[in-house]
C-alpha cells in the first residue's frame, strides 16, 4: 500500500511538471528602423524580428525521492517584448510575489536589456531560442540563474 502511494505520488509529480521548450522562433515582422527596440550589431541584426514575443522563465529544480534525485523546471515569469520597445514581466500565478514591471526594450546579438520601472535587466541570449538571467533581479530567492525559452 505505501509503494503505491509513493509510486502514485511520483507520477503525479511528473505529469504536474510544466512543459517548457515547446518554443519555435515565431519571429514576427521585421519592423522600420525608429522602433526603440532596433538596436544595430554587425550591420544586418534585427533586434525586433530576432526577440520579440513571449520569454517563458523557469528555474531547475531537484529533489529527492525513493528513487533517488529527481529532477524538472518550476514556471516563475513570462517576459512579453513588444514591436514597438515595450515590454512587460509578468509572474505566473503560482508566482505572483515575483516581479511585475513594465518598460521598454533594447537588444543586441546576445543581450536583451529590459529598462523597467525598478531598474534594467539583462538578459543573455544563450541562443536563437534560449536566455538567462540573474534570478534575483526578477525577485527570486534561492537560485542563481532563472532561463528563458522563446515561445515566439
Amino acid at each position: 500500500m505505501k509503494k503505491q502511494l509513493v509510486l502514485a505520488a511520483a507520477c503525479a509529480l511528473a505529469i504536474s511538471m510544466p512543459l517548457v521548450g515547446c518554443g519555435g522562433n515565431g519571429g514576427g515582422t521585421a519592423s522600420t528602423g525608429d522602433d526603440a527596440a532596433q538596436s544595430q550589431s554587425g550591420g544586418d541584426f534585427d533586434a525586433v524580428e530576432a526577440y520579440y514575443g513571449q520569454w517563458h522563465g523557469y528555474v531547475e529544480i531537484t529533489g529527492e525521492t525513493v528513487y533517488g534525485t529527481s529532477g524538472g523546471v518550476e514556471a516563475m515569469l513570462d517576459v512579453y517584448l513588444e514591436q514597438d520597445g515595450s515590454c512587460s514581466v509578468e509572474p505566473t500565478e503560482a508566482h505572483s510575489d515575483l516581479l511585475t514591471d513594465e518598460g521598454t526594450w533594447e537588444a543586441t546579438e546576445g543581450e536583451i536589456t529590459l529598462h523597467l520601472t525598478d531598474g534594467d535587466i539583462v538578459m543573455t541570449v544563450t541562443s536563437d531560442e534560449k536566455a538567462e538571467a540573474n534570478a534575483a533581479d526578477f525577485g527570486i530567492a534561492d537560485f542563481d540563474t532563472i532561463l528563458f525559452d522563446f515561445y515566439g
